[in-house]
């Protein structure tokens, strides 16, 4: 069948309610007493609503010793009760399956089916690969009834069948590999090194470039939805319910309620608005050359002067390649007084990159380009000349620019539009702006996030405010000293910060606009509660604000012609008033999340929506369209380079305040 596919399968039950019964939470208050009361009866699932633990049996043969008080659940009233009931149901039918293992991680709302088959053919020693089926139930609201289903998701899982003796035996580092006990995950760093060691890379890509294709994955979703469906009479339900019908759903459904919409890409704007004409067909960059970029007025008389760090090996190579660089920021952004200076290195070394740090010439610098050889990747953050030099002009107000080698001996013409496009953002210049729909009113986009280390603990928060036309405005990282005071010093940033802009960019006797993106899981108890309160620090002011959680950690995927074709860029789907899914990479399965907060004031779900896919055209790493919003990208690669800044010696976090208006982690 042809169409787009959403991977919820509306699963509708023969009754709407159901009698199950429950015990008074008082009684199972402490975690110990809850989890004895679980584990002592397999056969029962339980669930806290309010002041109750419901339960319910999973198995006709279940016998109820608990003497619990009976009460009748509907599906209109108790939706949350009434989805974990259909769960239960079905994950208890999935351990029927042979061969596979059904298991949830701690915390996690997700079951993951695997199967015990490996799919590798020819075999790799030592690594297998399994297909694994993750689910969870949904329920939402399109229209007046509410649909209720599972989302089903194939992925792949690999494993090391090695352990870390046998990787050691095969010589294989494994010092900074991350594992349990005497296993080794398998993840992205770990398998690419066994791998090469293994000489198996090319085996394994031509097999995973097949094995995890959206039309194989369509084809272990459609198996796994017509198995329930053969065996659906056979799932238990409690107090005589069964299902009626599962449903594949195919876009649009429910009345045309849910369907795809497509959101078209926004015009860029250059400098006084100009912008291309009705069929005018230009390349980006020669969009920026021809109209000139939007903060032309600002650089074109601005005498800029950019440092280079080379070591002097590379001298010849690195004149011609700054020559073309050059050009281009002449001629694509019109920095007439531009001028380079050079400061060469005696070798490679990282001791021969401090030694001319602090030449006066790099010191006087707006910006430095530093030559680096890919070697130096491998180096820790202390030792490497990147880190150290990005670390310590930052310090002076001075962003950086790395290029490595093997781009400066063979440039071409995407590498050096890119790096003028990183460089002048870099600057403080901005190259285009997006048009703006609403015009009535002012509207500021705060990026919120957090970052982890990488013990997986929480240490810095991230927030960055841009205007709606897409200006970078500012952005700081919020360091974590205790959970106590964090929440507190990021309400205090974003006071600050918002205070400050709001009286530089917003004309305060109009109603204005606030929209929060917060990127991966933000905290009621940290970001939220942050956020609130900063927001009614403005209460004199007219305002709406809305929260919006943007993330990749759902278990929605779309399908195109049953996996064979692609989704265009833009695809909006709306599934209920407060959640839509944006899709932004054609061959790709997995769409953004986009969760508008109920406490939200500005509730537009179309229009937020629509915000969040204009601001990836957005990112000035590349003159392409990003492939998510700058709004998740931007945070991540401030907090991803802050966390690594700080292993140089004498970083101190107070140094970014000197470069916050600029885009130097770009």
């Amino acid at each position: 069948m042809s169409g787009l596919l959403l991977n919820f399968f509306e699963c509708q039950l023969t009754k709407q309610t159901i009698n199950i019964r429950y015990l008074a939470y008082d009684d199972y208050q402490t975690k110990e007493s809850y989890l004895e009361l679980r584990d002592s009866n397999p056969e029962f699932e339980f669930m806290r609503n309010d002041e109750k633990i419901y339960y319910w049996p999973l198995c006709q043969t279940a016998v109820d010793s608990l003497d619990g008080t009976s009460d009748s659940i509907s599906s209109n009233n108790n939706p949350r009760i009434f989805s974990k009931i259909i769960e239960s149901a079905i994950v208890y039918q999935f351990r029927e399956l042979e061969n596979y293992s059904v298991y949830r991680n701690r915390h996690s709302h997700t079951w993951k089916i695997i199967s015990e088959k490996n799919i590798l053919h020819p075999a790799i020693e030592g690594l297998k690969v399994n297909r694994q089926v993750d689910f969870n139930t949904y329920f939402f609201k399109p229209h007046q009834k509410l649909l209720f289903g599972f989302v089903l998701s194939p992925r792949l899982k690999n494993t090391f069948t090695w352990s870390r003796q046998d990787f050691e035996k095969n010589g294989i580092d494994v010092t900074d590999l991350k594992g349990k006990d005497n296993i080794v995950f398998a993840n992205r760093q770990s398998l690419k090194r066994f791998l090469i060691a293994n000489g198996a890379e090319e085996i394994y890509q031509q097999q995973i470039e097949n094995l995890d294709s959206n039309e194989q994955k369509f084809l272990v979703l459609s198996g796994l939805y017509s198995w329930l469906v053969k065996h659906k009479e056979g799932i238990y339900f409690p107090d005589g319910n069964s299902i009626s019908s599962i449903s594949k759903r195919y876009l649009p459904f429910e009345n045309n309620k849910v369907r795809q919409e497509k959101i078209f890409n926004p015009r860029r704007y250059y400098f006084g608005g100009r912008t291309t004409k009705k069929g005018e067909r230009l390349f980006y960059n020669q969009q920026v050359r021809k109209f000139k970029p939007y903060s032309f007025e600002v650089f074109h008389n601005k005498p800029i002067q950019i440092g280079v760090l080379c070591p002097k090996e590379h001298e010849g190579v690195t004149e011609g390649f700054v020559n073309k660089l050059e050009n281009l920021l002449k001629n694509d952004f019109h920095l007439k007084k531009i001028g380079f200076k050079f400061c060469f290195t005696n070798n490679s070394s990282t001791k021969a990159y401090m030694d001319k740090l602090y030449d006066d010439e790099l010191l006087k610098s707006n910006l430095v380009v530093v030559v680096v050889n890919e070697e130096h990747e491998s180096l820790p953050e202390n030792q490497s000349p990147y880190f150290i030099c990005k670390a310590k002009y930052i310090g002076n107000g001075i962003p950086t620019q790395d290029v490595q080698i093997a781009n400066v001996r063979n440039p071409n013409m995407f590498i050096l539009n890119n790096l003028s496009l990183n460089i002048y953002a870099k600057l403080g210049g901005t190259a285009w702006t997006i048009e703006k729909e609403e015009k009535r009113k002012e509207e500021l986009v705060i990026g919120i996030g957090s970052t982890t280390n990488e013990d997986g603990k929480l240490v810095m928060g991230i927030a960055q405010v841009f205007h709606s036309d897409g200006r970078y405005l500012v952005g700081d990282c919020v360091p974590l000293s205790t959970f106590a005071n964090y929440s507190e010093n990021l309400q205090r940033y974003l006071e600050e910060t918002l205070n400050r802009v709001i009286d530089d960019h917003i004309d305060k006797d109009q109603e204005f606009r606030l929209i929060f993106h917060l990127f991966k899981s933000a905290s009621s108890k940290y970001e939220i509660r942050a956020i609130n309160n900063a927001v009614k620090k403005f209460n004199h002011l007219t305002f709406k604000y809305a929260l919006v959680h943007l993330g990749y950690g759902h278990n929605f995927r779309l399908f195109a012609n049953d996996g064979k074709g692609t989704i265009p860029r833009g695809t909006f789907i709306k599934l209920d008033g407060f959640t839509s899914l944006l899709h932004f990479v054609e061959d790709s399965s997995l769409p953004l999340h986009i969760k508008l907060d109920k406490r939200s004031s500005f509730t537009d779900l179309f229009y937020i929506s629509k915000q969040v896919s204009w601001f990836s055209h957005l990112s000035h790493r590349s003159y392409k369209p990003a492939k998510r919003t700058v709004t998740i990208t931007y945070p991540r690669e401030m907090a991803r380079l802050t966390e690594r800044l700080k292993l140089v010696d004498g970083w101190d976090y107070d140094r970014l305040k000197k470069v916050a208006d600029k885009l130097w982690f770009i």
